[in-house]
């Protein structure tokens, strides 16, 4: 049904009186009458008589009106909703990403192709210089000041070798790899962080082999077989055919929960919307 042809039948049933109508719609009376008169062979009822120069609303029309009344506000409604949501949107948007970086170039992929409308940067290192509006953080570590939405939290696995004499076991205990010496994450990392902190607060010493403040770096040793190591398994997206098994710690279990930070509100369209690519990406 067209929409032009309900906006019609309102204002004639609230003129009565197609002239008037006509004037006040910018068309020509033959075009408006031709519109009603397709709209009551769609309707298979008439919608309006003639008395002299005026229109009377037929039994049909008077049923109908607050019908089409109803939906025409609705639909305006409806486009105020969407142009105070286009305001409120921004062209461009730095992401600050301090976790995830293994999975960057695919939630930047599925991110342009969702919205390709916003300018997106993505920044791995340093901080943003001032607080703006569009900059958010994708983070492990909650920010002073800002607004930060908790999106999902993950768990913090190890993952060994699967030709390692622990790989066996489903579950392993604080002590089989306590004297074990681990790969780790330099104590820049918010990973380490996460991790130091769990275990200094229950007063438990690791073994620390070899460190690198690369998580890509980190990630190749591992699928080279090489070392042990903790490993988020929802932001570094584990492939079970990868060469290393993840076994969790039975007697204490890691998780850490990812946050996306920024001056924008909960929500802020902007927010919401990034929330929900982020969601769908990593949880599905």
């Amino acid at each position: 049904m067209n929409l032009d042809h309900l906006n019609y039948f309102k204002k004639v049933a609230e003129r009565k009186n197609i002239t008037q109508a006509a004037q006040e719609l910018y068309i020509s009376q033959p075009a408006l009458s031709r519109a009603m008169k397709h709209l009551e062979s769609e309707l298979g009822v008439p919608l309006f008589y003639h008395t002299g120069r005026n229109i009377e609303l037929t039994l049909y029309a008077e049923a109908f009106y607050p019908y089409v009344k109803k939906t025409l506000d609705q639909y305006d409604q409806g486009l105020a909703a969407i142009q105070a949501l286009n305001e409120e949107m921004v062209p461009s948007i730095t992401i600050y990403s301090e976790v995830a970086s293994v999975s960057l170039p695919n939630l930047v992929g599925t991110f342009v192709e969702k919205h390709p409308e916003i300018q997106l940067s993505i920044k791995q290192h340093g901080t943003a210089e001032n607080s703006k509006d569009q900059v958010y953080y994708i983070t492990s570590e909650p920010k002073a000041g800002l607004t930060n939405l908790p999106i999902f939290t993950e768990p913090i696995l190890l993952a060994l070798p699967k030709k390692h004499p622990l790989a066996v076991k489903d579950d392993l205990l604080v002590a089989d790899l306590q004297h074990l010496p681990l790969l780790m994450l330099t104590t820049n990392s918010p990973l380490r962080r996460t991790i130091d902190e769990a275990f200094e607060a229950k007063k438990i010493a690791l073994t620390i082999g070899s460190t690198t403040d690369d998580p890509a770096t980190l990630r190749s040793l591992i699928n080279q077989g090489i070392g042990i190591t903790f490993f988020p398994k929802i932001t570094w997206a584990y492939d079970p055919n990868a060469p290393f098994v993840l076994r969790k710690l039975a007697d204490f279990p890691l998780s850490r929960t990812i946050y996306l930070s920024s001056s924008f509100t909960e929500t802020h369209p902007m927010t919401k919307m990034i929330a929900k690519t982020l969601t769908e990406f990593f949880i599905g």
